[in-house]
């Protein structure tokens, strides 16, 4: 018998089922993140009025971590449903820019697949799939394995935590929520490669757009304003670098 087809997984070798696998395991560091943030909102979500049902079922048809903490907030304070759905929708507009830049990297035109897959984009997984999928042959199926190891994991520790909220009331002062932030440090020095001045100088352009928005008080536009401007400075700076390699040639 052949000794490697009992170390090998079923999807270690090549094919959709592979890529799948393999976004399966680079979600592994969101697990970790998600998994105490999704404890937190469990408890959040069940303090604020919300049965365990509830918010396991806004975690499954959301699943959006800032807005799912948004939402659970306002319905605590007794928001209309009117102003709710307007909050989280500024809060996830910078899914939109997302989906602009991950697109053209699957090769995928069929409307039910990136519909699929557009459902399952959030921060940490755009955050992943930038500085990982440009070496995948099978971009989508690898995406969609990304996308649900994130899903799981989310779904399954706000659940716990809404179950066994009375007894994670204390959570926030455990220090966990820095995981997600940790997480992005990590893959922002992973994406910097052989350019590092250029990446330093987008992530301070875009870390200082963000703290001044948030000192502003426009902590919804945040993600969104950081985004737009990290966009453009990166934009900038490689048609400056562009034109200067013309002129030097």
């Amino acid at each position: 018998m052949n000794r490697s087809l009992l170390v090998r997984p079923a999807w270690a070798g090549t094919g959709a089922g592979s890529a799948f696998g393999r976004g399966l395991l680079a979600g592994l560091p969101i697990v970790a993140g998600y998994l105490p943030i999704g404890l937190a909102y469990g408890v959040v979500a069940v303090q604020a009025g919300l049965t365990p049902s509830e918010a396991l079922a806004m975690s499954l048809l959301v699943f959006a971590g800032s807005a799912q903490f948004a939402a659970a907030g306002m319905l605590a304070a007794g928001a209309a449903t009117g102003t709710l759905v307007a909050t989280t929708l500024l809060i996830n507009l910078r899914h939109v820019l997302f989906g602009a830049a991950l697109a053209p990297r699957l090769g995928e035109r069929r409307w039910g697949r990136l519909a699929l897959v557009a459902f399952g984009l959030t921060d940490e997984v755009f955050a992943v799939a930038q500085a990982t999928l440009g070496g995948v042959a099978q971009p989508w199926p690898y995406l969609l394995g990304l996308e649900v190891a994130a899903y799981a994991s989310w779904c399954g520790a706000s659940w716990l935590g809404a179950v066994i909220g009375d007894a994670l009331e204390g959570l926030a002062g455990w220090g966990l929520d820095y995981a997600l932030p940790a997480m992005f440090l990590a893959l922002i020095a992973l994406q910097l490669g052989g350019r590092p001045a250029r990446g330093l100088l987008v992530a301070a352009v875009a870390a200082g757009v963000s703290l001044a928005l948030g000192a502003l008080g426009w902590r919804h536009w945040q993600v969104l304003g950081a985004a737009l401007a990290g966009s453009a400075v990166g934009v900038g700076v490689e048609r400056c670098a562009g034109s200067w390699l013309r002129r030097s040639s």
